[in-house]
């Protein structure tokens, strides 16, 4: 369910909680029938004043002074809250877009998906699933629709400056190119120009498109189609293994996690190999490869001197990885 949803369900269940205490209130403190009380607290909620029914005892006033400011001001903020909501629902796209700026140029780390079409949907639910920010780019308003109520939206063509920099690059993290091969080429190079030390990926439609999209800029490259396929095929030939892989993804929740380790100078493995730094026995995590130098090592791992800078490939439960993450001193876990 969207935020702004969630928040006015609170908001009215607050009301009508706070209501609720103040006609009980009244009934209590005042010995009134509850339709009484009723219109003692529609009186008061509604600054109308008071006229045959009104707070005789000490004690009933005290209550009322407390009670009617509260339920006035939540009153207030749900009439306000729902007067923005039929404004901003005649509002355009372009027009919300617009008002996101602000939120934008506040983020860090976040991610920009480039294209609201495809595998756009699913990787902004994964996004939202995993509570990371991040910025979603097209130039068609209609494809934005779907996305604009819960999502951080900029209207405009992913492969101009501008609108890069109203997605906020500069501090972006990585930035995704889901559209076709010519328009994720065009991305890329705009993309990197602007941000030298981004993370680009860019889904290719075509195998000779991946050449050109790594040339471009691009980090890595994803062929959805060859992927697609090349899990169909294992399904034929190896249920068992892809059944195996299943079983880590349950009901849309990752239940295991492959993570990168980034390991500092003052991180307290360095110096060590794995099989003294006894990982698995101490936070149930296993080492897939150590990448170093751009390069990636499986074998012989265990008897490897680890060193700064070095970046471990890590298996396990999210919070485990979390746990040593914390314990070793590291960077981050990304």
């Amino acid at each position: 369910m969207p935020r702004v949803f969630r928040n006015r369900i609170f908001l009215i269940t607050s009301l009508f909680t706070l209501f609720t205490i103040a006609v009980t209130g009244f009934s209590y403190f005042e010995k009134l029938s509850f339709f009484d009380a009723l219109w003692m607290t529609f009186t008061s909620l509604l600054t109308i004043g008071y006229g045959d029914v009104i707070p005789l005892t000490t004690g009933g006033r005290i209550f009322a002074l407390f009670t009617v400011p509260l339920c006035i001001i939540a009153f207030t903020y749900l009439a306000g809250n729902l007067v923005s909501t039929i404004i901003e629902s005649n509002l355009t796209v372009l027009s919300r877009s617009r008002r996101m700026i602000k939120k934008i140029r506040r983020y860090n780390q976040h991610i920009i998906i480039c294209g609201a079409e495809g595998m756009s949907a699913h990787i902004t639910e994964q996004l939202k699933q995993k509570d990371v920010n991040f910025v979603l780019i097209d130039r068609d308003e209609k494809r934005l629709e779907a996305y604009v109520d819960d999502c951080m939206i900029v209207v405009g063509d992913p492969s101009e400056e501008e609108v890069l920099i109203k997605a906020g690059i500069e501090k972006a993290e990585a930035l995704l190119a889901v559209r076709s091969d010519a328009e994720n080429l065009l991305i890329c190079l705009t993309a990197r120009e602007l941000k030298e030390d981004l993370n680009i990926i860019c889904s290719a439609e075509k195998k000779e498109s991946e050449k050109k999209l790594k040339r471009a800029g691009a980090n890595f490259v994803i062929n959805p189609e060859r992927i697609g396929g090349n899990r169909m095929i294992l399904s034929a030939l190896k249920p068992a293994a892809v059944d195996y892989i299943d079983k880590f993804y349950r009901g849309g929740q990752e239940e295991f996690h492959v993570e990168k380790l980034l390991l500092t100078e003052s991180s307290t493995l360095v110096g060590l190999n794995l099989k003294q730094a006894k990982l698995r026995e101490l936070y149930e995590v296993s080492v897939m490869g150590i990448q170093r130098d751009g390069q990636i090592m499986t074998a012989g791992l265990a008897e490897l001197p680890l060193k700064p800078h070095d970046a471990l490939i890590l298996f396990g439960k999210a919070e485990n990885l979390e746990n040593m993450e914390e314990g070793v001193q590291a960077d981050s876990l990304a």
